[in-house]
This record gives C-alpha cells, sequence and structure tokens, in this order.
C-alpha cells in the first residue's frame, strides 16, 4: 500500500511541475532590430518554438532574417538559428520576467557593391557559430496569447567552432551586437 501512496504522490508532484511547464510552451513570430558591431544595425524577423521543464526552465529553438544597408561596401544578410535554455520566474499571473543563454550557426551572405577584389578578401563570410546572453519579460493576455520583449547581446565567431572569446579579442567586422526582440506567443 506505501508503494501506491508513493507513486500517487510522485505522479501528483509530476502533474504539478508539468502545469507551468505547459504554460511556457508555446509558437511565437517577432520582429527584431540587432546593433553589429561592425555592420550597422540591422532589421528583420523571426519565429520561435518553446518547450516547458520542470522548475521554471525550458528550452526554444528560433531563427530569423535580419538585413542592412548601412554598410558601405556591400548589402548584408544574416540568418540566425539559434537555441537556447531559459529560466523563467513567476511574479505573477501576468507579469514573468526571464533570462537565458543559448548557442547558434548564423548564416551570412554578402551583396557586393564593389567589385574590388581586396574589399572582399578582407571580409570573413563564411557561415559561423556563435553564443549569447539574453533578458527579457513576458506579458500575459488571457490564458493562451502573450507578448514579450526582450534583450539579447550577441557573440558571432569568425568560423563554425565555438570559440571562447574574451573582451580582450577584437574581431575584425563582427557582427557581435545588442539585438532587441519583441513579439506574440500563443501557448500549448
Amino acid at each position: 500500500m506505501n508503494k501506491a501512496k508513493a507513486w500517487a504522490m510522485a505522479a501528483l508532484v509530476a502533474a504539478a511541475a508539468a502545469f507551468p511547464a505547459a504554460a511556457r510552451a508555446g509558437i511565437g513570430a517577432f520582429g527584431t532590430w540587432w546593433d553589429s558591431k561592425d555592420y550597422g544595425d540591422m532589421y528583420g524577423g523571426g519565429g520561435k518554438l518553446a518547450l516547458g521543464l520542470p522548475l521554471g526552465f525550458w528550452i526554444e529553438a528560433r531563427g530569423s532574417y535580419l538585413e542592412s544597408h548601412g554598410f558601405k561596401a556591400a548589402d548584408v544578410s544574416l540568418v540566425p538559428i539559434e537555441a537556447l535554455l531559459a529560466w523563467q520566474l513567476e511574479v505573477s499571473q501576468v507579469i514573468r520576467p526571464y533570462i537565458g543563454a543559448g548557442a547558434g550557426y548564423y548564416l551570412k551572405d554578402f551583396e557586393w557593391k564593389s567589385r574590388w577584389k581586396e574589399w572582399k578578401d578582407e571580409f570573413k563570410d563564411k557561415d559561423c557559430a556563435g553564443y549569447f546572453a539574453l533578458a527579457g519579460v513576458c506579458i500575459g493576455i488571457g490564458d493562451v496569447f502573450s507578448i514579450f520583449c526582450e534583450a539579447k547581446y550577441t557573440l558571432v565567431g569568425e568560423d563554425d567552432k565555438f570559440h571562447w572569446r574574451g573582451s580582450d579579442i577584437k574581431e575584425k567586422y563582427s557582427f557581435d551586437g545588442l539585438s532587441v526582440n519583441a513579439g506574440v506567443k500563443i501557448g500549448f
């Protein structure tokens, strides 16, 4: 009989832990602005898919598309494909701040304005890996919909390997920078 009570208690705890996790799961769309270090302001949009975990955590996959026409040598586009782990603080049913960190793969494309070969040789235009940290707030609207706004700082490498970089390392023609995302999410 004790085993049955233990299993019932475990099932009850799992159900209670799964309920808030389900609230963090969902699909969303967002607009984004990225202040890249060397390529100027980039604008675009993206989407994300989140899966809830117990204890306030969730995992998320996201992708976006950004363009910059402010760089003098080329029109630049960037496609970040990212994954993150985030933790949400339940302040209230409506306001939910969160923090997270993740890694991504960044697909770069340059449409050169100049035909001079020396311009092209200086740039690292191959796809690369990077990592980021973010903080944001989610505001619930009803049981299913929410709006969110987040700030993210990303360090993008020069190749497809993950390298830890300190503040003393200076990259030439870098996408490093702060981005701000805002959008809507539908929970499931």
